[in-house]
């Protein structure tokens, strides 16, 4: 299991400064996660503001993903890092 670890930066997006968090695994950077309202969300009528995938590194590359995730809290984010590592490691 990687040691995922969160380090608060604010992350300049959108022309203005956001809330942010890098997130390493095994002292790795792989995913750069930024605070959303939910106006800035896509589609932002009736949903929540969230954590948006700002970028992505090697498994958690947005190059992977249709549509980057906006996701509810960091534990969320937490979670869904584990699981694209996991993916990863288990392909042949």
């Amino acid at each position: 299991m990687n040691d995922i670890t969160l380090q608060p930066m604010p992350v300049m997006a959108d022309g203005g400064s956001h809330e942010g968090q890098l997130v390493l695994a095994d002292g790795q950077l792989v995913a750069v996660f930024s605070w959303v309202t939910p106006e800035e969300t896509v589609g932002g009528k009736e949903r929540a503001g969230g954590w948006f995938l700002e970028a992505g590194f090697g498994p958690c590359s947005a190059l992977l993903s249709v549509t980057p995730p906006v996701l509810a809290s960091l534990d969320e984010a937490v979670t869904w890092v584990r699981t694209r590592l996991d993916s990863a490691l288990a392909e042949p």
